[in-house]
């Protein structure tokens, strides 16, 4: 999967915020807030992220699906975007 720059601000966002458990994790509309991003676009951006590993559903916050970061994910931000290492 090729990231863009979108990609890194989410999983950069959701790593500044500590989501990285299934507890500790952010709502579409908390991430929305801060991109600026239509809500179908950021949509479309976690199922993306998910679906190759980056990101994860967390526990629902009342009808909400919330997302955090997965250790592939953790690994792509703190080596500043290099997936090979």
């Amino acid at each position: 999967m090729e990231l863009n720059r979108l990609d890194y601000v989410i999983m950069k966002l959701l790593k500044k915020k500590n989501c990285i458990s299934h507890f500790e994790s952010m709502t579409l509309q908390e991430i929305m807030s801060v991109t600026g991003t239509s809500r179908p676009t950021t949509y479309r951006k976690m199922m993306n992220l998910c679906k190759h590993g980056y990101v994860e559903k967390g526990c629902k916050s009342t009808n909400a699906d919330t997302f955090y970061l997965q250790d592939k994910g953790i690994r792509i931000i703190e080596n500043g975007g290099n997936k090979d290492d």
